[in-house]
């Protein structure tokens, strides 16, 4: 019976106004909490063993179009590939980055002030709107990471100070591995009005971007690493799989409590009319499974469960998903993420093949210019009322629906039944 009190993941809010390390005596989303499956665990979602809804692309969706945060898990995916590359790197390579601690130097001016840290980084250096700069053959990235020093081509732009009087350039480490590629990560992630700058405070921003002034060694983003894991893992994925579970648009879900509402109002009808007649009183019953039926939608729909669907294991399109007939292209793209390891995700060597926003460097996350948008709000409602249905793949999500619809059952049948022997307890009323 312990599925009469199965809860769904809670909603986590967020703390404060910027990114924090939460503690997992908090909240845990792991593996081990009860109220996600094993098979819905952070790092099946992460490295894309789970099946649509609940896919990597899914998980980013959600944090590009509902909670507007998509450049965590992209920061996040790129930096779990960056420490790979960088495991895999050469002695040589490796001892040219030295370890980031707090007491390392600075690198400063001709007047003696810090490069990086209280000066703004000028992200206009070069375009990177646009796709010309980050895509294509003229990448800097090669297919193979394992390189030597002398297979690495560094492309560092100059870095100004946006203030017109200042003519300050920053000027990293020459020779280290992956300073190309540290650079425009600063540009896009880090830098005071990036495209995809990350939710950081002032000291945080400022305590990376010094490290980075000084090493491309993974230990100066173990601050950046320490807040991504612990958010996308304790706040982001559990409202991630608790916003999976809705298998309905807003339209359909309200449609489903009136119809619910309609068959408790048959439900009473029934009674009243039988309590009121000669009719035998157990004829009352029958108002019981109008009750049973409209309290286990009602339940489940304020959950936003629709048992129908669920039933014909399908759910509705999201406003931002494509049609029924594109849906076929991204086949190769999902055999492309199955079966990953958390420790080896890779983007360089498939970049032509992965979709826009999955890509590292790329312009802001920012969907109020993509079609659908303005397509969606011209859509009537009761066009999105009957919004296509798409099959829900993922047997983790359908267990915990599964769950949720019997827990509805079984409280709907908890009221029903007294209530019921209640009504067929009244004496009729012999008025007709």
């Amino acid at each position: 019976m312990s599925f009469l009190f199965y809860k769904r993941p809670p909603y986590v809010a967020k703390r404060g106004g910027h990114l924090t390390e939460w503690k997992k005596s908090t909240h845990e989303s792991d593996c081990g909490n009860t109220s996600i499956p094993r098979e819905l665990c952070f790092e099946n979602v992460i490295c894309n063993k789970c099946m649509s809804p609940c896919s990597l692309q899914d998980f980013l969706d959600y944090l590009m179009y509902v909670t507007h945060d998509a450049e965590n898990l992209q920061f996040y995916l790129w930096m779990v590939d960056y420490f790979q590359r960088f495991r895999s790197a050469s002695e040589d390579m490796r001892a040219l980055s030295p370890r980031w601690t707090d007491h390392a130097p600075l690198f400063r001016d001709q007047n003696g002030d810090s490069l990086i840290g209280t000066q703004d980084l000028d992200i206009h250096s070069e375009d990177i709107s646009e796709c010309s700069t980050w895509g294509g053959e003229q990448s800097e990235f090669t297919d193979q990471y394992t390189q030597t020093l002398e297979d690495i081509k560094f492309s560092i732009s100059p870095v100004k100070q946006q203030r017109a009087h200042a003519q300050l350039q920053w000027h990293p480490t020459a020779g280290q591995p992956f300073r190309g590629e540290i650079n425009r990560i600063i540009k896009h992630y880090l830098a005071p009005g990036s495209p995809r700058q990350l939710n950081l405070s002032r000291n945080d921003s400022a305590t990376v971007l010094r490290a980075l002034e000084y090493t491309t060694h993974p230990s100066a983003l173990k601050p950046v690493k320490k807040m991504l894991d612990s958010t996308l893992r304790h706040q982001s994925h559990p409202n991630f799989v608790r916003w999976s579970i809705s298998n309905g648009n807003k339209q359909w879900t309200y449609a489903i409590r009136a119809f619910a509402v309609v068959n408790m109002t048959i439900g009473f009808v029934i009674a009243i009319t039988l309590t009121l007649s000669r009719a035998s009183r157990y004829w009352r019953i029958f108002a019981a499974l109008e009750w049973w039926l409209g309290i286990t939608n009602i339940i489940a729909a304020s959950q936003g469960l629709c048992i129908l669907l669920h039933r014909l294991h399908t759910r509705q399109y999201h406003a931002w998903e494509r049609s029924s007939s594109s849906m076929d292209d991204d086949d190769d793209d999902e055999a492309i993420l199955k079966g990953g390891d958390v420790s080896n995700i890779s983007y360089e060597s498939t970049r032509s093949q992965w979709p826009l926003k999955m890509e590292v460097f790329g312009p802001a996350n920012n969907y109020s210019g993509e079609a659908w948008v303005s397509s969606y709000a011209r859509k009537p409602w009761y066009r999105k009322l009957f919004e296509k249905r798409i099959k829900v793949q993922e047997s983790g999500l359908s267990s915990i629906q599964n769950r949720m619809i019997r827990q509805a059952e079984a409280w709907a049948l908890v009221i029903t039944v007294p209530l019921t022997v209640a009504l067929v307890a009244i004496p009729n009323a012999n008025l007709f």
